[in-house]
Parts: C-alpha cells; structure tokens; sequence
C-alpha cells in the first residue's frame, strides 16, 4: 500500500481504531528496532569502560559472575558491585518492557499512557521514566568555546504531587503573589555556543547572581571564548571575573544584533522551543525541572538522527550513578530552601 493511501486510510478511521493502530506500530518498532537491550548495554560498557559506580575509581577488577551478569570488586571503596548496578536497570523487574517504554518516551506518551502502553503500573512509570532523566544529566557539555550565548529564565515554582503544601495550593497555570521576579521563581540559566553545545541548569530561586552564573559556566567556557549576554550586571560581573570578551545585547534599546555577528537569537530560540515543549506535561514539578532540562538536552541532541531509539537507551545507559540519585531526589521534599 502506498504512503498516501496508508496517510488516507488511517484519516478515516475512528479516534479509537487510529489509537489502537499506534499502539500495534509502537509494539512492532520497539521488537524489531534495537531487539537486544544487553547488547546495548554492552557496548556501552565496551566504549565507555567500567568504573565504580561508588566512588567512580577506575581500580576494579573482575570478581565471578551471579546469574550470567559480571560482578567487581573496587580496590578504591573496597565495594563489590554488578555492571549494571547505578544505571536504570538496577533492580529492574520487567525488564523485557524497558525498550518499549524507551520508545513511549521519545514519544512524548504521559506517563499514564506509557503505563498503559507497556503493561506497568502508574508507580513504576514514574520510576522508569525519572530513572532515565536522571541518567541524562551526562548530556551537559564540558567545554563552551567561540561564540558563546546565555541567558536565564524563569518558571514559576511548582510543588505539583506534593500533598503537604505549607501554602494555599494554586490552580494549574497559577500566578505569583508578586509581580516580577521574586522567589516564587526558579531561575534556569540556558547557555549554548555556535558549534551545537546546549545547556539547561536550574540554579536557585529569584533572581540570578555572579556565582550562579559562575557555576553553571566557570569550568565550562573556554577562556578565549566570547560571551554573548543580555545587559545583565551579573553576567558583566562574570565576565570580568573571566577576563572574558563580552558582548552585551541591549534589546531595550532596539539592538538584536552587534557587528553583524554578535547576538543571543540561538539562545532565544532554544528557550523559546523549551517553553513550549514544557506545556506537553501540563506543569512540571520544581524537584524535578532538571531532569526534564536534560530529557529536552536528549531530544535536541538526536532530532537529527536516523537511530533514535538505539541512541535513546545508550545515553540512558550512560550514567551509573543514575539509580542512587533517584533514590535522593525522591526522598527529598524541596530543592530550593530560603
């Protein structure tokens, strides 16, 4: 059948049949792309090599196996540990689904619908899926270099889930009980350079200073790198800092571009793109902001791949501390204290 009578075809079915339809596909793609999960995670360990997911120490050696899976012992700790231990598919049930619930994600499915999709539990959904995130943190750049744009913005702080508010609960879409910038807002500060670095890091409450700015780009902006910014002072204060180039963008005063090279319409445009990929999940809470900062990192990364699927779940693979820093995140009940 060709694709315009397929596109035709699937026009005229109910809403039912048509949902149904995506679902049969969704269940085929996800047998015949990307079939064998252990031989991603192979060659994930194959490129990326095995350190303790402890203390991150290099100094293991080989210690038997239990049930078919490789097991070590770090020389560093003195901790034994699996190959999979620290990465999503520690303590995994069920895990002949994790790829069809991999493939429910670069969907952009709620987590009701992968639940359902998968054959999982609502409860194991939310684990999977922050599991995941939080392996993606690996996805911020090391090095910022030419041509550098950055600029923050603000989302209004959401405890969404939490049942023991210390405040009126809001309605979703609420405002602030203050104009302007207050500490009801998280600052997130979205950096990125001419060569396809992004970044995305929530830094604290209100307005930003020199040391936020310093955190997220100090160790990261190469030092003959020029700095593109609003006429921010905090940013000009970092600059100076640095021994930066700095080119400031004064938009107040109809200035959008600078010497026909300078400007912060990249970072503008990400950011613009972030908000409105944000709205698909309806309010996302403040504790877990930047693991959805880094799952939109991903889907930057790979909107120009023809491996999508395969190169999803080795960045989910990626990070072998992802587990425990679940297991702190959700233990925790706020990020932000004043």
């Amino acid at each position: 059948m060709e694709h315009k009578n397929i596109t035709e075809f699937f026009k005229a079915c109910t809403p039912a049949v048509q949902e149904r339809l995506l679902s049969d596909l969704l269940a085929i793609m996800s047998q015949r792309l990307d079939p064998n999960l252990n031989s991603i995670h192979k060659e994930r360990l194959k490129e990326q090599g095995i350190t303790c997911p402890y203390c991150q120490s290099e100094k293991i050696v080989a210690n038997g196996k239990l049930n078919s899976v490789q097991r070590y012992w770090c020389r560093a700790c003195n901790k034994h540990f699996r190959e999979t231990t620290g990465t999503p598919l520690a303590w995994l049930k069920k895990k002949d689904k994790w790829l069809q619930y991999l493939r429910c994600m670069l969907s952009g499915y709620s987590l009701r619908k992968s639940a359902k999709e998968t054959g999982i539990s609502l409860q194991t959904s939310f684990d999977w899926r922050h599991k995941v995130l939080q392996a993606f943190k690996t996805m911020s750049p090391e090095k910022f270099t030419g041509i550098c744009e950055s600029d923050d913005i603000f989302f209004l702080e959401s405890d969404k889930g939490n049942r023991s508010l210390d405040r009126k609960a809001r309605r979703r879409g609420g405002k602030a009980s203050k104009a302007g910038i207050s500490n009801e807002q998280v600052a997130v500060i979205v950096s990125c350079d001419r060569n396809g670095h992004k970044d995305f890091q929530v830094v604290g409450k209100g307005r930003i200073s020199k040391n936020d700015i310093d955190k997220v780009l100090g160790d990261k902006i190469d030092e003959k790198a020029i700095l593109c910014t609003d006429s921010h002072n905090s940013y000009t204060a970092f600059a100076k800092s640095k021994n930066l180039q700095h080119q400031k963008i004064v938009v107040s005063k109809g200035q959008y571009v600078k010497d026909q090279v300078y400007h912060v319409q990249h970072v503008n445009n990400m950011t613009s793109q972030l908000k409105k990929w944000l709205d698909n999940f309806n309010g996302v809470s403040t504790k877990y902001l930047q693991n959805y900062l880094n799952w939109f990192m991903v889907m930057e990364h790979l909107k120009d791949s023809t491996k999508k699927a395969g190169q999803f779940a080795f960045l989910a693979l990626s990070y072998n501390r992802a587990w425990f820093e679940f297991k702190e995140l959700v233990t925790n009940q706020a990020l932000f204290r004043t």
